[in-house]
């Protein structure tokens, strides 16, 4: 059977349940140069996020993925112990983002060695730990690949030959999804291992149909930053071309945010069970599809397979 791995470690991709495909527990927007653990209380973000994790998981959300790469706040310890505390099924990545949250390093190496790097904590575990990534993240600006961003995009594509591991970009935008596609189909990358991150920022509905025919997965995941009308217009066009079996839905909620006092203010991640699904089904969207969407979908689509 396929499996999904947590930072607890892989399960049967049937046990993942309920996911919310796009959070965030902790991030750090300090830049590469000076993110890392001695500018955060590990306890204090514990503290603080386990109430956020516990509401959901009492909702009946059983699987969530955190996004927070490397340079950003990715702490692995931090997600499992929260993993240990609330039930949570939490996965993590490896990867990398994008402008200025990248060191000199990553300009420096070649995309072979920054794979290299990637299926080495694949292999042996992410800083020091035995925690594995349960998917790759990347990011690009909503524009036309620059040339550091199709070297990371290059690096994703043998990381996830080796690990079959599954590739999610911070995209926003048709023209780059575009880009992406062709690299890792170059690569041998089939379309259904990408994850288009923040497909809802595309406002031509013609241009994302083009492209969402390519067989990606296709994320919604502005559920209480965008209203939640024009979230659910999105997805029922998506569900009308006949792509059910390839939207995800999250918030891009949380977190504890380095350098505010005390964390700042996060975000629930509760709108998609509170408010967005009971839209949906009075909207005429019927429970099978719900389930779907929110459980099929995000075991497919984090499923250990090359």
């Amino acid at each position: 059977m396929p499996v999904v791995m947590t930072v607890l470690g892989p399960i049967d991709s049937t046990e993942l349940g309920f996911t919310l495909p796009h959070e965030h527990v902790l991030v750090d927007f300090g830049g590469a140069e000076i993110a890392g653990p001695d500018r955060y209380n590990s306890s204090e973000v514990v503290q603080k996020m386990e109430p956020y994790l516990t509401e959901i998981y009492k909702a009946g959300v059983r699987g969530f993925v955190d996004c927070s790469p490397m340079f950003l706040a990715r702490d692995v310890a931090i997600l499992r112990t929260l993993s240990e505390r609330t039930g949570l099924h939490i996965l993590t990545n490896t990867g990398q983002y994008k402008e200025p949250f990248l060191p000199r390093r990553t300009f420096e190496l070649s995309a072979e060695g920054l794979a290299a790097e990637w299926i080495d904590e694949w292999e042996n575990g992410i800083d020091g730990t035995d925690v594995r990534p349960g998917f790759i993240k990347t990011a690009v600006e909503p524009e036309s690949l620059a040339p550091l961003q199709r070297k990371i995009i290059t690096a994703a594509a043998p990381t996830t030959k080796s690990t079959g591991l599954t590739i999610g970009t911070h995209t926003c935008a048709a023209v780059p999804a575009v880009e992406i596609l062709r690299i890792l189909e170059s690569l041998g990358v089939a379309p259904s291992k990408w994850i288009f991150i923040h497909a809802n920022e595309e406002k031509d509905h013609e241009m994302l149909h083009v492209v969402a025919k390519e067989g990606f997965w296709v994320e919604l995941d502005a559920i209480g930053i965008s209203p939640d009308t024009v979230i659910l217009a999105q997805l029922r066009e998506l569900l009308d071309w006949g792509f059910a079996d390839r939207v995800l839905l999250a918030h891009d909620a949380g977190w504890y945010t380095v350098g505010e006092r005390g964390g700042g203010t996060p975000r629930p991640y509760t709108q998609l069970t509170t408010t967005f699904i009971p839209l949906m089904k009075r909207s005429g969207i019927d429970d099978e599809i719900i389930q779907q969407i929110t459980v099929e979908n995000p075991a497919r689509a984090f499923s250990l397979t090359s």
